[in-house]
């Protein structure tokens, strides 16, 4: 059994790792079993297993542990991609911005608007893709069209999905409906005039 289990290891990718949002541990996040392992402390070494586990602080700034952790972990892990979940985005995107690594990242539902860091009003990172669900009643979609304009990402959507069940589709960002330049700029136009 032993053996089985080593040869399946060899199919798993683990270089996936994942940025966890408000209220969850790196382990629920489930995106492989880099994740499963609990990080050790806060200092991550070169190929360490596990994956950040970050706090619940609002507003926080570049030099908040949290930060520090993710862009230690981005520059000696070394993932090479990584799925930012709700604060989580907002902490990739911080901590990306100041890190010697760029992994691909799936952006999902990224609360980068809604005040959990500060210093990420203009995100420029283009290496990933986001998704969001058109009934997340956690973060507007708007936040994410607004992310994918600025940063030239594309953005799928899917509909019917809210802030939690859109984790189903983390690993298959283009199962959604990639969303027009057309269609992103009558979302954001309707969001400013209601």
């Amino acid at each position: 059994m032993k053996l089985l289990f080593e040869n399946w290891r060899e199919y798993i990718n683990e270089e996936i790792a994942a940025f966890h949002g408000v209220g969850m541990k790196s382990t629920e996040m489930r995106v492989s079993p880099q994740c499963d392992t609990a990080p050790n402390d806060d200092q991550w070494q070169s190929e360490e297993e596990g994956c950040p586990q970050f706090s619940d602080e609002k507003g926080i700034s570049g030099d908040h542990l949290d930060i520090v952790e993710a862009i230690e972990f981005l520059n000696n892990v070394r993932p090479e991609h990584l799925i930012a979940y709700s604060r989580g985005g907002a902490i990739a995107l911080a901590a990306l911005a100041r890190s010697q690594h760029s992994p691909s990242v799936t952006f999902v539902a990224p609360a980068w608007k809604r005040g959990w860091v500060e210093g990420i009003e203009s995100p420029s990172y283009p290496n990933g893709v986001i998704i969001h669900g058109t009934a997340d009643d956690k973060v507007p979609l708007s936040h994410s069209v607004e992310l994918s304009m600025m940063t030239g990402m594309e953005l799928y959507v899917f509909d019917g999905r809210g802030h939690i069940d859109i984790l189903k589709h983390k690993n298959d960002p283009q199962s959604g409906r990639l969303l027009s330049q057309e269609e992103k700029e009558v979302l954001i136009k309707n969001e400013t005039t209601t």
